[in-house]
């Protein structure tokens, strides 16, 4: 598929929300023709296949047609679905990279980590995390990079971000976040929060110093 695409692993969880949704009465009919084109209304009789590559802004229709139904007035929508994901995934133990946190902080805590050394042990954590973008998303360049802003931070930068909607970017924040909720420091706080500096460039930053997270 030549046009920007999601996997169906993701894909499948919107469609199978917005389809038990409207068979339950929750999302009428009027609601999914204003949010849908004809093409996308014919997916909610199918089954999304997990290996298969689906539009990418059939996925962002989807989402904002959740979002305007059933999101209403809740600031925290989109991150919340983007934190289910992660949950779920992590839990099938599909993406071992995901408990980023767990891991680094153990091997930091072996090393005795902190400043520069810690730094680059969890940037190089990091680079590992973001791989995984390129199995769910057919654009967009993922990258880890040291914060030009916060020496001590690491931030997440997607360029080429153009297809990505900003429910999306929120989910993906969502998404991020929950990853990283096993520090006992995140249990009630986001580690990152994003920002669209520019159409084609979402950035998500942290929110603490790399050794601040090694000490929680």
């Amino acid at each position: 598929m030549r046009e920007p695409a999601v996997k169906g692993s993701i894909f499948a969880t919107v469609l199978e929300d917005v389809v038990c949704l409207r068979d339950q009465g929750r999302i009428g009919e009027d609601e999914i023709h204003a949010h849908l084109d004809p093409e996308e209304i014919g997916l909610l009789d199918t089954k999304a296949n997990p290996a298969a590559w689906y539009p990418m802004s059939s996925y962002a229709h989807l989402l904002e047609l959740l979002g305007a139904t059933q999101g209403r007035s809740k600031p925290g929508y989109f991150a919340e679905r983007g934190a289910r994901n992660a949950r779920r995934l992590m839990e099938q133990g599909l993406y071992q990279q995901l408990d980023f946190i767990g891991r680094w902080k153990e091997e930091a805590a072996g090393r005795r980590e902190r400043g520069e050394r810690a730094l680059a042990a969890y940037l190089s954590n990091m680079k590992l995390v973001v791989t995984l973008a390129s199995s769910i998303y057919s654009v967009g360049r993922w990258e880890a990079e040291r914060d030009p802003e916060y020496p001590g931070r690491v931030s997440i930068v997607v360029r080429g971000a153009e297809p990505y909607s900003e429910a999306m970017r929120l989910a993906a924040e969502g998404f991020l976040n929950e990853c990283a909720r096993g520090s006992a420091r995140l249990r009630r706080a986001d580690l990152y929060t994003s920002e669209r500096p520019a159409p084609d460039r979402i950035i998500f930053r942290m929110n603490f110093d790399v050794d601040d997270l090694a000490e929680a």
